[in-house]
């Protein structure tokens, strides 16, 4: 009876773990959103990993912060005359983006050196937890490495490092979110499930998610939002003049804000179409399990209600300019998790058949 207990308790704490780093990058993910919407990000102009877990107290201490923050590209070009409340609002953001990405560093390595000393890990969670440590780390470096970009001259963050910024936060979900699928053995058995294509098509739609979720990136680092603020159409057309004008011809798909927008809107589109139709096909098929049918569900629940948003915020972007973008990148979030966790079902059941 105990040794039954034991395994139990010990899966129990590793979900645990692993569920609280996803929570934890959900939280994060959120305030990252406001902290760049409000332009709050370029507020702190250094960077020390240690001692800036404490903001500064005390009158001295803020004058010395506002004076440093003062000899910055966004205050001299965009925020002259700022006082010194305004500027403690942006700073406050961009502190507790810092201070959380801190906790998620301390939330994935703390217990992994714990269940790691104990024993309790297998060679696979050995080699995630190592995974997941590493990418917290790199997540630092690149989130200071981005702010650094809008340091220089221009007090815009390069939308390349925004993207890879945002890449790792989704990584370091993704890889949480798979090992404790893994942890939670759910799968029915009494049923079969839907040949491997189905389980392809799915990686492919998670696949184009993953590049839609990079142009959302480029769009927000470019202020493409702002160009066309219509749907289906951008100033009356389906293609406008101005899209693909840029040279090199390659620099079109990267950093021409008319064209990112262009591909982002009509990759979400894409997205939402084929997303529904493999839902919809895989929901009839009468091999689909309960588990399947569950996360199907959920899948096309949410890549509609992403869609709508996506929609939304393209034709309110001016006047919900913080929360409707928020809303709309939390969502990707969850349908990242939801394709995963189908994907991981199918995995699973296939390896029971």
């Amino acid at each position: 009876m105990e040794s039954h207990k034991k395994p139990k308790s010990i899966v129990d704490g590793r979900v645990w773990w692993l569920r609280g780093v996803c929570l934890s990058v959900m939280i994060i993910l959120v305030v990252g959103g406001v902290t760049r919407l409000t332009g709050s990000g370029l507020s702190m102009v250094d960077w020390r990993p240690v001692s800036g877990v404490l903001p500064p107290i005390g009158e001295a201490a803020w004058a010395i912060e506002f004076a440093q923050y003062q000899e910055s590209p966004q205050y001299k070009l965009v925020n002259q005359g700022m006082s010194l409340g305004e500027f403690q609002y942006i700073f406050f953001w961009e502190y507790l983006h810092r201070v959380l990405g801190r906790i998620v560093g301390l939330l994935c390595l703390i217990p992994y050196l714990w269940f790691l000393f104990r024993g309790r890990l297998d060679r696979g969670l050995k080699l995630k937890g190592g995974i997941l440590v590493l990418l917290v780390g790199a997540q630092g470096f690149m989130g200071w490495y981005m702010v650094k970009s809008g340091l220089v001259k221009n007090p815009e963050v390069s939308h390349f490092r925004l993207a890879a910024h945002l890449s790792l936060a989704f990584a370091i979900f993704g890889l949480a979110w798979w090992a404790s699928l893994g942890l939670s053995d759910r799968t029915e058995t009494g049923k079969s499930v839907p040949p491997i294509r189905y389980r392809n098509w799915a990686v492919i739609l998670l696949f184009v998610l993953c590049v839609q979720i990079i142009y959302g990136a480029f769009t927000s680092g470019l202020k493409a939002g702002y160009g066309f603020n219509t749907y289906p159409l951008m100033g009356g057309e389906l293609m406008p003049q101005a899209l693909f004008s840029a040279s090199p011809y390659w620099a079109n798909f990267l950093s021409d804000k008319f064209t990112v927008q262009f591909i982002h809107r009509w990759l979400g589109t894409c997205l939402a179409l084929g997303t529904i139709f493999f839902c919809w096909y895989t929901i009839k098929s009468e091999k689909i399990n309960l588990f399947l049918s569950l996360w199907t569900k959920r899948l096309s629940g949410l890549v509609v209600i992403q869609f709508v948003l996506g929609v939304c915020t393209l034709l309110w972007i001016k006047d919900y300019p913080v929360i409707l973008p928020s809303i709309h990148q939390f969502t990707a979030l969850l349908l990242f998790a939801s394709f995963l966790a189908l994907i991981h079902q199918y995995c699973e059941a296939n390896a029971k058949e």
